[in-house]
């Protein structure tokens, strides 16, 4: 039988959930808005959040910001020293109304594996001898690791690899984590013509269509290998539409676009920085060309100087917000674009009909 969460189960245990540099900043502040008397307790440790939960794994397991949950099992270094005595007590309280009581399919042995820690194999036996598990490296819904100071158990259902659909992956392509926070920053409202005019493989469509279902979604690239690949997700957005188009030359009609969102070239893994001198530049005018008076864009660099250097000369549109972000050694920052409030008036009254 496949393991699974029974997520409409209530349960209570302190959980850890795990994030990126700059995630984890939307991921607590949507704990905070879930709030109690689901979630008490919520504080940041690094680039993971910590909580007391009460409730149904509903509520966090529809989070996309973290890459994975945690049973706290405590202290690592106290708990090595007493031999694991009350991580094991601990895992056992999970399993009678925490959140390991929500596995569904496991029957009574458990798999689990162990990252490599000091003391390993005495970790190993204390779980085997107490709550006769089954020590599984390649078929674990729990994975014993340390986080900071902390010891926790990833399970293994809740985890990235299990919450996010299976995609075929470019390169560059973005991380979903991230991929997740451009989408809650576009406040997207039903109805809106979303485009990724850099959609690779259609991560971002993906994520948006997640969000929010009734959105009108088209991506395009100038890549027929990222196309290829993002038709092959394309399942996943399955009211999206993809065309192949330069992103200088977008075929859309004027004032048309509620919403952009993109993980433009960062000049490293596609383009250079050389080729982005003239892209940048070319983009953002076509950008305001095709985004509505109330549109928004939101976009991802790492060529950050540049970016902020182009938008500048672009005096219709200005950036409200900029969000950095960190994964797989880059640095990069999502930015968010509007039209300025001279801009915004100009074009309202240039279509607004004449009394």
């Amino acid at each position: 039988m496949t393991v699974s969460v029974d997520l409409d189960r209530s349960v209570a245990d302190t959980i850890h959930l795990e994030s990126l540099p700059g995630v984890v900043d939307r991921l607590i502040q949507q704990c905070h808005d879930i709030g109690a008397p689901a979630m008490t307790a919520i504080k940041r440790v690094g680039d993971s959040v910590l909580m007391e939960y009460h409730g149904p794994l509903r509520l966090v397991a529809e989070l996309r910001t973290y890459s994975a949950l945690s049973v706290v099992l405590g202290e690592y270094e106290r708990d090595r020293d007493d031999g694991y005595t009350g991580a094991v007590a601990r895992l056992r309280r999970s399993v009678t109304a925490g959140v390991l009581s929500a596995l569904t399919g496991v029957e009574d042995r458990l798999g689990f594996r162990i990252d490599p820690l000091r003391d390993r194999w005495t970790l190993r036996d204390r779980v085997v001898e107490g709550l006769s598990w089954q020590n599984d490296p390649g078929g674990w819904q729990l994975n014993l690791t340390r986080s900071g100071g902390l010891l926790v158990g990833q399970v293994g259902p809740l985890h990235r690899s299990s919450r996010f659909p299976a995609m075929r992956r470019l390169p560059a392509s973005t991380n979903p984590l991230i991929a997740a926070v451009l989408a809650h920053l576009l406040h997207a409202r039903p109805g809106h013509l979303v485009y990724d005019p850099f959609c690779g493989s259609g991560t971002l469509l993906v994520e948006v269509h997640a969000l929010d279902a009734e959105l009108t979604l088209v991506g395009s690239d100038s890549s027929a290998a990222a196309l290829v690949a993002a038709a092959a997700n394309q399942h996943l957005f399955p009211s999206g539409r993809l065309l192949r188009a330069d992103a200088v030359r977008l075929p859309v009609a004027t004032d048309t676009v509620d919403r952009v969102i993109s993980n433009i070239p960062f000049g490293k893994r596609v383009g250079s920085h050389a080729g982005n001198l003239e892209l940048y530049p070319a983009f953002l005018a076509e950008l305001n060309r095709v985004l509505r008076v109330d549109g928004r864009a939101v976009l991802l660099t790492e060529d950050k100087t540049l970016f902020r250097r182009s938008v500048q000369a672009t005096p219709e549109l200005h950036v409200v917000r900029e969000v950095q972000l960190a994964s797989g050694g880059l640095h990069p920052s999502a930015y968010v674009l509007e039209r300025t409030r001279a801009a915004a008036r100009r074009l309202k009254a240039r279509s607004d009909p004449p009394r």
